[in-house]
């Protein structure tokens, strides 16, 4: 083992002179430096580590609004599981209510938010932007920056949605600290079937000419779940096209002159989900959920059928008997049931349905707010009973049963005339149109209007409501001449009393378990609004015979809507129609040329057929999500569980 060296004087005196140890001046400056490096080197080392400590803090802030985004989708995702597995959304009963869609769930360090983490939330309003310091939900603001009322979402629309808040950090007095995210996505608990511009269930579709205004864009879609037929040379089709079975030219169309103006059209597109009720009258998995019942209500009143002025709530109804003593006499045999009509009026006396019942034919008259109705003897019209001033339901339903229990599916109901509620007419067996049906205001203005193109020279927009409307029983040489168009005032445009504008919100949904037939009392120039459907079989024109497979046999040549009868001049839709069997407006031979029904037509679909649609028109059954939201609520402190 050896000892530790030592330096003698001597040894000291010999190196310094030599240079092998420091002097003591050059000693002290080289122990500076040594201080300053070492000053450095903390001051870097506490740099970098204050820079990793924030760069950390920021890394774990991203990684917790990646990881709140993702835990509000999974939210929202979990909210769409429990809506598709229950097939729909529970209803609030009050407009500011709002409704746990599923129990809480506590997910990784526990529940927060007083244990609504990751809940769901149903709302019927629309929610606000607004948060205080806290998070919570300020009410919405107006332009001047006061509070107002929340407000309602359109019919059948929800707002889903989920609160995520992601631990961050305790503080030093031992505060949890968080990211609160807010996801939201609005929904409907299904797919009313108006938001179909044309719809065929179970057959083919014949698209004979383009089926849009000339020039105006096209909204609806147009499906068949079997194959689509182009049939004629018009090349623009400005619908989104989904056929199932593909598409094929014929009757003088041709695939090189077809022009499709939407970019996403499919002609090998999945089949329309569409589960059409099996029955109007009866639903064993949900008996309150029919159209007859929704037009009952929980207790309606029964309209007394005797000759005179009878009242029901406040409503006075005539009553008027033709060729019979009682109403009774219209029964179509002794055994049938006895006519009854009752009314559903709420408790503000707003009506709200009609229903109808009896082994007889119907014709209804609308008359805005008010119509009416002829209860006839089957096989004899001469025998009725006419009912005057009767209410239109509003958000309501008018039903027809007409006791397919006893053989009554050949019972018919014909329909006309001008409409200013929203309501849906159905009945269990056939309906005939029999004249235009179009919106209305209490002003008397329509919806839609078809002009002359000569009389739109020099009119801007702020006087196209004064514009005169054509007459439906005019007959005209050229449809180019016309314009068809909705009759609304125009984005930014006050109202002024007698500007001719449309007021109103009318929608009209009509439904039957048979036919919708055109009938030959149609106008030159028919106009149709509303959504229409077929359930079991298709909408056509009167005078058309089929066979079991649904194809065309016959033609009546007695029939007005025939070519030697001169046929009918144009069609107008505003809105749509949805048929289990090919639907025919209009007969072309194969080259293309018209040979009965209307010559010509001009759709619209009414955008109120999307967002309010016919109240308890019927849907499928698969919700329908529109976009979502993530609003980031800044670092919070959490609330103790």
């Amino acid at each position: 083992m050896r000892s530790p060296r030592t330096h003698s004087t001597t040894e000291v005196g010999a190196k310094l002179r030599a240079g092998a140890l420091p002097r003591p001046r050059e000693r002290g400056a080289a122990m500076i430096m040594v201080m300053i490096f070492t000053f450095l080197a903390v001051t870097f080392t506490a740099f970098m580590l204050t820079r990793t400590n924030t760069e950390l803090a920021d890394a774990r802030l991203k990684a917790a609004k990646v990881k709140s985004l993702f835990n509000a989708n999974s939210a929202l995702a979990r909210a769409h599981q429990e809506i598709n597995e229950n097939m729909n959304s529970p209803d609030s009963q009050a407009a500011n209510e709002n409704v746990a869609l599923s129990e809480p769930v506590e997910v990784g360090n526990g529940a927060y938010v007083n244990n609504t983490n990751l809940a769901v939330r149903v709302r019927t309003v629309k929610p606000s932007d607004h948060f205080d310091d806290d998070g919570e939900e300020l009410a919405p603001l107006d332009e001047d920056g006061n509070e107002t009322a929340y407000e309602a979402l359109p019919d059948s629309w929800y707002c889903l949605e989920a609160r995520v808040f992601e631990p961050l950090y305790t503080d030093g007095e031992g505060q949890k600290w968080g990211q609160l995210k807010l996801a939201r996505q609005y929904v409907r608990d299904g797919t009313p079937l108006s938001n179909n511009f044309l719809a065929v269930i179970d057959d083919d579709l014949g698209l004979g000419g383009s089926p849009t205004n000339p020039g105006k864009p096209a909204e609806g879609e147009i499906h068949t779940n079997k194959h689509l037929y182009i049939m004629t040379a018009n090349p623009y089709y400005a619908n989104r096209l989904l056929a199932v079975d593909g598409v094929s030219y014929i009757a003088g169309a041709v695939e090189e002159s077809t022009v499709y103006l939407h970019p996403e059209n499919n002609f090998e597109a999945d089949p329309l989900y569409l589960p059409l009720p099996s029955s109007l009258t009866s639903n064993a998995d949900d008996p309150d959920d029919t159209l007859k019942n929704y037009a009952l209500g929980s207790s309606p009143s029964t309209l007394a059928l005797t000759a005179g002025t009878q009242t029901v709530s406040g409503q006075n109804i005539t009553v008027a008997l033709n060729g019979i003593a009682t109403s009774n006499d219209i029964k179509k045999t002794a055994t049938d049931p006895a006519p009854s009509v009752k009314l559903n009026f709420d408790s503000d006396g707003i009506c709200r349905g009609v229903c109808v019942e009896g082994y007889i034919h119907h014709e209804v008259v609308m008359n805005g707010s008010t119509m009416s109705i002829k209860l006839t003897k089957y096989n004899d019209a001469n025998k009725y009973v006419l009912l005057s001033n009767v209410p239109a339901p509003d958000d309501g339903v008018l039903f027809f049963d007409t006791r397919t229990d006893v053989g009554g599916v050949a019972a018919r109901t014909k329909l006309k005339g001008d409409v200013e509620t929203r309501m849906t007419m159905a009945t269990t067996g056939n309906i005939d149109i029999n004249g235009s049906i179009k919106y209305r205001d209490s002003d008397g203005d329509y919806a839609t209007k078809l002009v002359a193109n000569s009389s739109l020279t020099g009119v801007d927009d702020a006087d196209l409501g004064t514009v005169t409307t054509l007459s439906d029983s005019s007959s005209y040489s050229s449809m180019n001449d016309v314009t068809y168009f909705a009759n609304k005032r125009p984005a930014g445009l006050d109202a002024e009393t007698g500007d001719g504008f449309y007021d109103n919100d009318a929608v009209l949904g009509v439904v039957a378990s048979q036919d919708i037939i055109y009938t030959s009392a149609m106008p030159q120039n028919a106009e149709v609004s509303g959504s229409f459907l077929s359930l079991q079989k298709r909408l056509t024109l009167e005078g058309l015979t089929y066979n079991s497979s649904g194809q065309l046999t016959g033609l009546s040549g007695v029939n007005p809507f025939y070519i030697n009868n001169g046929g009918r001049t144009s069609f107008r839709r505003f809105g749509g129609m949805i048929s289990y069997k090919r639907p025919c407006t209009t007969v072309v031979n194969n080259n293309g040329a018209f040979l009965y029904g209307f010559k010509t037509g001009f759709s619209l679909f009414d955008e109120d057929m999307k967002q309010k649609p016919p109240p308890f028109f019927p849907k499928d059954k698969k919700p329908q999500y529109l976009g979502w939201e993530l609003k980031d609520l800044g670092v919070k402190p959490i609330a103790a569980n």
